[in-house]
């Protein structure tokens, strides 16, 4: 444990020079907090690199099956850098994104009153990884004014204790925090269900009325990118440009 030697030997070197009563506080949450947050940044960095290595899997195993059965149908993993992997799966794609910090929560988040927090308050610091849903054409055409949506948040602490903050039935089946470890096969099963979730959630045709009228750059980012601005959510966001276009008017 190099982080908590330096720590140590850090402290002992500022106390010969420090007066105690000024600077105890800081040397003891530099050591206590730092630390454990390296901890958390670690964990959730392992978990991530999982994570792409399940996805890697996946495809591995999906392709074959699917040239067999139609071989227009995508499957395809992306890594695209340390803390951001994609996973196209014919008109979806799922962006997982680590986010480089390490979080606590309000003291009216239900985890607060977790036994597993009140017995070590270090417990409560989490890592983040985010999981995003885009349609493949999305990002494909470089549309860059469509949305993709939120549907899981995945908190993991030092301990690969976690829980998940999304769309159900994600969220439902992981919020025991301090009584769940993120294994691999965990790390499995929420992958599977993101998948399922896009899956079983399809882009809805606006009403008529939204898209009744475009602008004509409109018309050319239509030419350029093969579709207005869209995602599941909302459908074309075409009403809420006109809005704009009129406003700057």
């Amino acid at each position: 444990m190099k982080i908590f030697a330096y720590f140590y030997t850090l402290k002992t070197q500022l106390q010969q020079k420090m007066d105690p009563n000024e600077k105890g506080d800081i040397l003891n949450l530099l050591i206590s907090k730092s630390a454990n947050k390296q901890h958390v940044y670690r964990t959730t960095l392992e978990v991530f690199n999982e994570t792409k290595q399940i996805l890697h899997d996946l495809q591995i195993t999906l392709t074959p099956l699917l040239a067999k059965i139609d071989p227009t149908v995508e499957i395809k993993y992306s890594n695209a850098g340390s803390f951001e992997v994609q996973f196209k799966f014919a008109g979806d794609t799922l962006v997982f994104m680590m986010h480089t910090n390490v979080f606590s929560f309000p003291e009216n988040h239900y985890i607060q009153s977790s036994p597993y927090v009140k017995n070590d308050k270090q417990n409560i610091y989490c890592g983040l990884i985010q999981v995003y849903n885009f349609l493949s054409d999305s990002i494909k055409y470089n549309r860059q004014d469509d949305i993709g949506e939120l549907i899981a948040r995945i908190y993991v602490n030092r301990e690969r204790q976690f829980f998940i903050e999304g769309k159900r039935p994600i969220n439902i089946q992981h919020n025991n925090f301090g009584e769940e470890l993120l294994t691999n096969e965990k790390l499995k099963q929420i992958i599977d269900q993101s998948i399922l979730y896009c899956l079983n959630f399809d882009l809805l045709m606006p009403p008529m009325e939204l898209v009744q009228q475009i602008t004509v750059d409109m018309k050319n980012y239509q030419s350029y990118s093969s579709g207005f601005a869209t995602s599941k959510s909302v459908g074309f966001e075409i009403r809420s440009q006109l809005d704009n276009n009129t406003k700057g008017n």
